[in-house]
């Protein structure tokens, strides 16, 4: 279970650079404080919790099973 979130980060980064925005824009949006999400994002084995992944979800308005469990692929 642990390992399928190392899509998380990626997915979460990708989702940044494509909404043209900032780690502290998501932290507004998500009440997640800075600290917090850099933490998520730069670990190999990042443990989010279950409030965390919906509300990141929310944000992007996706499933917590396409951000966390998934591979995200951006084509253009």
């Amino acid at each position: 279970m642990v390992n399928d979130l190392k899509y998380a980060s990626d997915n979460i980064k990708l989702l940044l650079k494509y909404k043209n925005w900032t780690q502290e824009d998501l932290c507004k949006k998500t009440g997640m404080t800075h600290t917090t999400l850099r933490r998520r994002l730069n670990n190999k084995i990042p443990k989010w919790t279950m409030l965390e992944a919906i509300s990141v979800s929310k944000t992007f308005g996706l499933s917590v099973n396409d951000i966390f469990f998934t591979q995200m692929k951006l084509t253009s």
